[in-house]
């Protein structure tokens, strides 16, 4: 298996087929064929060191600079063309898109561990966002208090990753969209950074209907003009036909679940004492009820109902490796659940990006714990047909300076646009998850 590694992502998807670990699926082997072709083109590809600083010309007799004014436009035409080159030189990077479960995230784990580099780097999207903003903050708040910081960032994503891998992405805030709209540039084509992503939509559908989108448009530019577009979508989500029985979700919300679930727990955590656990981040402490060693059991209203973050939910994921999550409702993703909703989503991607044991008990089946799955809002429920906003509603837009109340309602942020997306990936992650192999 080392040598198929060597040679790329090919070689190792065929032995997978031939080992039966994989099936044959001529959507996934188009897909596989594109990247052994970017693998080949990145064993060799080293991109210009990064620009510098230039240093002010001394100072010129009258001559030399009459001189130079009929030299300026060749240098121009020089200089435009070098630029050019540079940038046909840097090796297209993939887009690739498609429904949850089709095998977008394996397909792009094969290329990144075959590519033999030392300057890559593979991460969650929600994750990368997060580090993003917490970077800029430092650099605004310490060393270039007074200078844009984007490039500073792109320099320093740049030296560390020339070969940048995100899942999962996708733009729902107003401040990933501006940060992004920048960096994407300074990152690929200003540094020579080749990406690969998946994606549930095509890059001309993120951030659809945006708060100020216009703004994010030369964002879609950059990922159409300087990656393939692919999509993956053979119909099939494997997630949900690779499962052997085993039962981790338990519903109804009855007497008798609550016993099976305290049966599970007292179980699995093979005598080690129950105790309260406190987790200090970022100044913040998140109270985790039961706990026994590396397994926390809280209630839906423990984790969702209150104010936790992206943050929150990773940092309870890389401290754990199991979670008994009890109680959860049947959702509605609409204003009235809607936070609910997007932190019990939120909570699912952490915990399966870290590969946490998830068991949980719920007042109904996985297919009916959003609502049915659509995400979908009924005429009378739609925050797009009301006549009033929210107080959340109305807050956000103080938040970010808004008065046009009609382009707020159209946005994806309150149109439920963005969590029909978000809804079918947790409930097919979910799913995923209840296989006895997973978390082990």
């Amino acid at each position: 298996m080392t040598l198929c590694v060597c040679l790329g992502p090919m070689p190792v998807y065929n032995d997978l087929i031939a080992q039966g670990s994989l099936k044959e699926d001529d959507f996934q082997r188009t897909i596989i064929e594109t990247l052994q072709e970017m693998h080949d083109r990145l064993k060799d590809y080293n991109p210009a060191p990064l620009s510098q600083e230039k240093k002010p010309e001394p100072e010129r007799g009258l001559f030399a600079k009459m001189s130079s004014m009929f030299n300026k436009k060749e240098e121009e035409r020089l200089a435009k063309e070098a630029e050019e080159a540079r940038i046909a030189a840097i090796p297209k990077g993939l887009y690739l898109y498609g429904s949850v479960g089709t095998g977008k995230t394996m397909l792009m784990d094969l290329f990144y561990n075959t590519l033999g580099r030392s300057d890559k780097k593979r991460i969650h999207f929600h994750n990368f966002m997060l580090q993003l903003h917490g970077r800029l903050h430092h650099l605004k708040t310490t060393t270039h208090q007074h200078q844009d910081p984007i490039p500073f960032l792109a320099d320093s994503l740049a030296e560390e990753s020339r070969v940048l891998c995100l899942d999962e992405f996708q733009v729902t805030d107003i401040a990933d969209a501006m940060l992004l709209r920048r960096l994407l540039e300074e990152l690929v084509i200003h540094r020579g950074v080749v990406l690969v992503t998946t994606s549930n939509r095509h890059p001309t559908e993120l951030y659809k209907n945006g708060i100020q989108r216009e703004s994010f448009l030369p964002g879609i530019a950059v990922l159409e003009n300087h990656c393939v577009v692919k999509c993956l979508d053979g119909g099939i989500d494997y997630r949900t036909t690779t499962l052997v029985e085993e039962k981790r979700f338990f519903w109804p919300l009855t007497n008798d679940t609550d016993r099976e679930v305290d049966e599970y727990f007292a179980t699995i955590r093979n005598g080690h004492p129950v105790q309260e656990k406190h987790l200090s981040f970022l100044g913040r402490e998140l109270v985790l009820p039961q706990t026994a060693g590396n397994i926390a059991k809280c209630s839906f209203d423990d984790l969702c109902a209150k104010s936790l973050s992206a943050a929150d939910y990773l940092h309870l994921a890389e401290s754990i490796n199991t979670l008994i999550l009890t109680d959860i409702p049947k959702l509605k993703p609409t204003t009235l659940h809607r936070n609910e909703t997007r932190r019990l989503i939120t909570l699912i991607d952490a915990l399966y990006e870290c590969q946490v044991k998830l068991v949980c008990s719920a007042d109904g089946p996985i297919s009916e714990i959003f609502g049915g799955g659509s995400g979908a809002h009924s005429a009378d429920e739609d925050p797009s047909t009301m006549g009033e906003l929210t107080p959340a509603q109305r807050q956000m837009m103080d938040d970010l300076g808004l008065n046009d109340v009609s382009q707020v309602k159209k946005s994806p942020i309150f149109s439920g646009e963005e969590e029909k997306f978000a809804v079918q990936r947790a409930e097919s992650r979910l799913i995923e998850m209840q296989g006895p192999g997973w978390g082990l």
